[in-house]
């Protein structure tokens, strides 16, 4: 099995990544349900509960995609948002002005990691003297998270 480099993983919101991502993660947990008896011998037992689920990106400020979050954040939309490797990584350009490398159709889910439901529950914007504007993102999950068949 290879490993695989972070930014070969990207978090696709409706299909589309979101721009200048610098890192992503997944964070799946449950619920811990108390079963603990007189015949546990005085040790705790627990069986698992509820599973839930968020996504998170830091990513550098894009105006268009800040605004855009923001606008779902406010109206409380329920979003598609896929976790997977990208497609089309082979396929990267010439850098822009910018260094920027994605292929002119943008990058593309490979569809092999999770997808699901989600709404946005944090946005956060940092924009310190002297250094490049940052924002991070959370999305928690909305019923079940799902593998990818690609």
């Amino acid at each position: 099995m290879a490993n695989l480099l972070g930014e070969n993983i990207q978090v696709f919101i409706s299909g589309k990544t979101l721009a200048c991502a610098t890192s992503c993660s997944v964070e799946v947990s449950s619920d811990s349900i108390d079963v603990s008896c007189k015949d546990t011998a005085g040790f705790a037992a627990s069986i698992p509960g509820r599973i839930s689920w968020s996504i998170s990106s830091d990513n550098l400020f894009v105006l268009g995609d800040y605004q855009k979050l923001m606008d779902h954040f406010i109206a409380k939309d329920t979003l598609d948002v896929v976790f997977a490797t990208v497609a089309n990584f082979d396929d990267k350009t010439d850098p822009d002005a910018e260094g920027h490398v994605v292929p002119s159709g943008g990058w593309t889910s490979s569809n092999d990691l999770y997808h699901g439901k989600c709404v946005i529950t944090s946005l956060s914007l940092s924009a310190n003297n002297g250094e490049v504007a940052t924002y991070s993102v959370t999305f928690e999950g909305r019923g079940a998270l799902s593998k990818s068949t690609n």
